[in-house]
């Protein structure tokens, strides 16, 4: 069989080129951690390692969704704490005057104390989030949802004039903390503090608001709205039935929290798996590649050799 000069050169150029890549592929590999540069070089692997990633993509979003919803509901229920502690305070003050020793005058200071308290539920009621965003306004969040309504007039009950109108909806902002599962990460003002609910489960017909005003009218020489014994018990009782309603409400958020954590932590552990599946699929062998490495620096320098030598045989050369 006889070879053409252009032939050997050619064969000795392509084992150069063959070799001078092989070398560059894996100087790619160590300086990039990663044994599959591209599909070519394991397509199965490739595959199970694009998937792998998607889908701790998709479990690092739910993570993420999972800390803005703790961080929402945590808010919640301190501001919800805020306001069962004040409430029971004011309990607690209005069932001493109840006494029948209690003075007139006595029941007016205590009217002018629980003024200060209604102001502070206010408030609470219109706490805002770190953006600005008031957490009791259901989907209209960017607007102040409680507002004194300076020309109502005792009674205060809802449908007949309330002491605080409510400018927010019935919305409940919601997050998709799981593939299974969308959690609301707030409470509306109407379910809170506008539509208290006794221990049967029905709307009082007076809102947290209402009931605290009603007392302190009552209270109040000044308002004109006589003390009675049975007026000043329902007011009573319609603050109880508020204290008992936000605990429900705690309750629930509570609830949440927890449901949270143990997802969150089944979540973590799943992000552990699939960074450890990843970096079985990708990741390099160290030891592996520096013997690959010197192998090919071997057979590149063993084929270069051989093209220097092979290409300035000639004829002249034996003559």
């Amino acid at each position: 069989m006889r070879v053409s000069t252009s032939q050997i050169f050619n064969s000795g150029t392509v084992g150069i080129q063959n070799r001078q890549f092989d070398l560059f592929k894996v100087q790619q590999q160590l300086s990039t951690g990663r044994r599959i540069l591209s599909p070519e070089d394991d397509p199965i692997g490739a595959s199970q390692a694009l998937q792998v990633s998607q889908s701790k993509g998709v479990n690092k979003q739910f993570l993420d969704n999972m800390a803005s919803a703790k961080s929402n509901l945590n808010l919640l229920d301190s501001t919800l704490n805020g306001v069962e502690d004040e409430l029971q305070n004011i309990y607690e003050r209005a069932v001493q005057a109840g006494n029948s020793s209690y003075s007139p005058a006595q029941r007016g200071m205590l009217a002018e104390e629980l003024k200060r308290r209604l102001e502070s539920l206010v408030g609470l009621a219109n706490t805002q989030d770190g953006t600005g965003l008031y957490i009791f306004a259901g989907f209209k969040s960017s607007t102040q949802p409680f507002a004194v309504n300076a020309g109502a007039t005792p009674p205060y009950e809802l449908g007949a004039g309330t002491h605080v109108n409510y400018s927010g909806d019935a919305g409940q902002q919601a997050l998709q903390v799981s593939a299974s599962r969308v959690m609301n990460i707030s409470e509306n003002g109407i379910d809170v503090f506008m539509q208290v609910r006794d221990a049967q489960g029905s709307v009082t017909g007076r809102s947290m608001f209402d009931s605290l005003k009603n007392m302190i009218d009552i209270l109040d020489p000044a308002s004109g709205v006589p003390f009675t014994t049975a007026a000043y018990g329902q007011s009573l009782d319609d603050t109880s039935a508020a204290i008992a309603h936000l605990s429900t409400v705690r309750a629930s958020v509570g609830a949440r929290l927890q449901s949270l954590d143990s997802m969150t932590t089944t979540a973590e552990d799943t992000g552990f798996l699939y960074e450890s599946r990843l970096s079985e699929l990708q990741d390099l062998d160290y030891t592996d590649a520096i013997s690959q490495l010197s192998r090919f620096q071997l057979q590149l320098e063993a084929a270069q050799l051989s093209f220097k030598q092979t290409s300035q045989l000639s004829l002249f050369n034996i003559l």
